[in-house]
């Protein structure tokens, strides 16, 4: 059965807000990591409905995910920043347009005092990591673990924008707008069979199955007329060239696509396999279906939106120990990772579409 997100409202009071002056508009100060900023989209876009219809709403965000902002249509205008803080210069460019209300979805002191650096005169956040003092209006801490094993992550944006206007909690908002360009000029078409293998997670090597399997897989799927193509960052294109050693028919584009093309890519391909990542996200995000691999982590929490995905969740009672690397040694190390096998991918491999 695909996975179906627990999207949970929770019976608690909440702190009103008081009226806003929303000046030229609102702006988000997006996440810091791609899959916590695709688990975002859906209440970005509830904040939108919730907006009066002339408030404009941005996004202050780093410069690699400007790309995937851009794509989304009800998002107003896009600042960026190269490091992981804005600069004076960055700063001085949100002054220029005197926003009204900044909204943290990062749970991190630093991202809440970037906007308290913008002299932003309403900032709404979440308590918690001491950064009560650089929010004006705040919300109950996110505590580390909460809602493990229960309801989906997005519950707690859900929550953090329903202060600000009537929200639905549902994962539902509409489709990324991106261009079919990039992928044609790779040769990826849709209906051609063609799928995906992200073999990588920046998290670390306790998300990452085993190279050989996705090997496996791959030559399953082109040994039945099928195309496999290798995605991924240029720090992950020594996964894809294990995997192109096992299967030489693979095309490997890791290290060779940006954001912008990868997302062309990721949907016009018939289905993607992938780590509890990144690559994930966005491909479930841009609608085309998966099957994704989780181990180490907390599916019910951090599982994909968007589009329907199958998850294999491993069972080794160690597991979810949000490792990067996993602990053990001998004979359970990896034991969750090397309980889901290639033949239970196979096995789902009719299920997307096109493969």
């Amino acid at each position: 059965m695909p996975y179906t997100p627990n999207i949970q409202k929770f019976e608690r009071e909440l702190p009103a807000l008081p009226p806003v002056d929303w000046q030229d508009g609102v702006l988000i100060r997006s996440t810091n990591w791609l899959g916590d900023l695709m688990m975002t989209l859906p209440a970005t876009w509830q904040l939108k409905c919730a907006l009066p219809a002339d408030v404009p709403l941005w996004v202050f965000t780093p410069r690699p995910f400007v790309p995937v902002w851009k794509a989304a249509p009800w998002i107003d205008g896009v600042i960026s920043f190269a490091d992981h803080h804005p600069s004076s210069l960055e700063i001085a460019e949100v002054k220029i347009h005197h926003f009204g209300l900044g909204i943290v979805l990062p749970n991190s002191f630093g991202s809440a005092r970037d906007l308290w650096r913008c002299r932003i005169p309403r900032r709404l956040g979440r308590a918690g990591n001491f950064r009560s003092l650089l929010l004006t209006d705040r919300l109950p801490a996110w505590k580390r673990g909460e809602g493990e094993g229960k309801w989906h992550q997005l519950s707690f944006y859900l929550e953090l924008m329903s202060v600000i206007g009537k929200v639905t909690y549902t994962p539902d908002s509409p489709p990324l707008e991106v261009s079919p360009e990039a992928a044609t000029a790779f040769g990826i078409r849709r209906r051609e069979k063609w799928l995906a293998i992200a073999p990588g997670a920046a998290f670390g090597p306790a998300k990452q199955w085993p190279t050989e399997n996705f090997a496996m897989v791959a030559r399953e799927h082109i040994d039945h007329g099928g195309n496999v193509v290798l995605v991924g960052t240029a720090r992950e294109t020594y996964l894809a060239q294990q995997i192109q050693r096992i299967v030489p028919k693979a095309l490997d584009l890791t290290g060779r696509t940006g954001l912008d093309e990868l997302m062309s890519v990721l949907q016009n391909v018939d289905g993607v396999i992938a780590n509890d990542s990144g690559a994930m996200h966005l491909a479930a995000g841009l609608g085309t279906r998966g099957i994704a691999l989780f181990a180490s982590t907390d599916p019910v929490a951090t599982g994909p939106l968007g589009a329907p995905w199958e998850l294999l969740v491993a069972t080794a009672e160690c597991r979810p120990c949000f490792q990067r690397v996993c602990p053990w040694a001998g004979a359970i190390h990896y034991r969750c990772m090397r309980e889901l096998t290639p033949q239970r991918v196979i096995e789902l491999l009719p299920e997307l579409a096109g493969c």
